[in-house]
């Protein structure tokens, strides 16, 4: 089969919607569904996803025989031979696939699967409908706006250009000039802990450090008032010269003297923003996907951290995640709730605000009257908490400190569920 597959055929095809959702559909469909009892006819494209797909999977063979399988692609296969071949196809997708993204947590340091010394010998088209890939990517996950994702993509574009620039006789770079510390910053930029200069100086000395491992230490100023929070980026240096961050350590240390810390794990999903991490030691929600162990997908969810339990091994707290299955619907919370927005276009970004569990200025009705105060989204119960503008809750006077205590009493009926990060 590899042999009519070109290089399009085996590294963009598999990029596109059509192929993800044929090989979604085998994975979720039963056999008799999928076959549609041995009389489904396939279209040329269905059976050329097929070879991809069989590429895709290291050449594995189905146990069919090669005559089967041509007997398959012309649907004259008995339900039996369907049932086997399906479970087959359902086997390489549950295991291979799944089992290369999550067994990969730093699969950003290869473009599409390329080292980059394999990427110097691609040809120039070949780089080139790579570069343009990668551009869309970014369009796309800047629409979401994923600022992580943003970063990944950006340090990939970045590479491909200095490759395609080293390719070009009248360019005067060489991969000798490539920086290590250029991806990093990235890091640093998208994820939230800025451009300051001491910042990147730390950088640059722990890149030009010998050891293999280095750390670095910034502050934010993104809590509340009395709050102090405390960041320590843990580095990793691989041999191709990369440099990355691994994780980072948020440690919280409260008004009140007690100390908070979590460790984030930095990779292509489910990764916080020093921001985001700020809100959830501060005990607020944040929407992030995530993995659903019920229907072992990546879907969005609404995550806190669990302070009433203990920390696991590696000194994290638990998470509680409520899934699209909790029906939560921020667009509705925020109606409910009579928030006034002067402006339409202020509503969405109102609404992307308190989904990352940032503490938003807002304006609502209060007994026939129009108040300036701020709100925090509980997607646990489903509400907003408003506070006047001295962060006194609205009616009960209670600091936001106490929305946990306010909200014990809800929590009758309240399904949650505890992830070990």
């Amino acid at each position: 089969m590899e042999d009519n597959l070109t290089w399009f055929d085996k590294n963009i095809v598999p990029r596109t919607k059509a192929y993800k959702d044929f090989v979604f559909e085998m994975k979720n469909s039963s056999p008799e569904n999928f076959f549609q009892d041995g009389e489904r006819i396939f279209t040329k494209k269905e059976k050329d996803f097929m070879k991809i797909f069989d590429y895709k999977s290291s050449k594995i063979k189905f146990t069919s025989s090669r005559a089967e399988q041509e007997k398959f692609t012309q649907n004259h296969i008995s339900k039996e031979q369907n049932a086997i071949l399906f479970n087959e196809l359902k086997k390489l997708i549950s295991e291979k696939i799944p089992a290369f993204i999550i067994n990969n947590p730093h699969i950003e340091n290869t473009i599409e699967g390329y080292n980059r010394d394999e990427l110097i010998k691609l040809p120039s088209e070949a780089l080139e409908h790579l570069l343009h890939l990668k551009e869309e990517e970014f369009k796309a996950q800047q629409e979401n706006d994923d600022l992580n994702s943003m970063a990944f993509i950006d340090r990939e574009i970045n590479e491909l250009k200095l490759i395609i620039n080293n390719q070009t006789p009248n360019i005067m770079e060489t991969q000798n000039e490539y920086d290590p510390a250029q991806y990093p910053k990235l890091q640093l930029k998208y994820l939230g802990f800025g451009e300051g200069e001491q910042l990147h100086k730390d950088l640059e000395n722990g890149i030009n450090a010998p050891e293999k491992e280095f750390e670095i230490k910034t502050t934010s100023d993104k809590t509340m008032p009395g709050n102090e929070m405390e960041f320590t980026l843990k580095f990793n240096k691989i041999e191709n010269g990369s440099v990355f961050m691994n994780f980072y350590n948020a440690k919280l240390t409260k008004e009140n003297g007690d100390i908070l810390s979590h460790n984030f794990p930095v990779n292509r999903v489910n990764t916080f923003t020093a921001k985001e991490a700020v809100n959830l030691l501060e005990g607020r929600t944040v929407k992030i996907e995530f993995h659903n162990p019920k229907t072992e997908k990546i879907e969005p969810a609404f995550a806190k951290l669990n302070f009433s339990e203990p920390k696991t091994e590696k000194g994290n707290y638990n998470f509680q995640n409520f899934y699209k299955n909790y029906g939560v619907d921020t667009a509705q919370i925020v109606e409910k709730s009579k928030l006034i927005f002067d402006k339409h276009e202020w509503k969405e970004s109102t609404i992307k605000s308190l989904e990352k569990g940032n503490i938003v200025k807002v304006k609502f009705e209060l007994d026939d009257k129009v108040i300036e105060g701020k709100a925090v989204l509980n997607p646990q119960y489903k509400n907003l908490s408003l506070y006047d503008q001295d962060m006194n809750r609205i009616n009960t006077n209670k600091p936001l400190e106490g929305l946990e205590q306010d909200n014990k009493h809800e929590k009758n009926n309240v399904k949650e569920q505890s992830i070990k990060r």
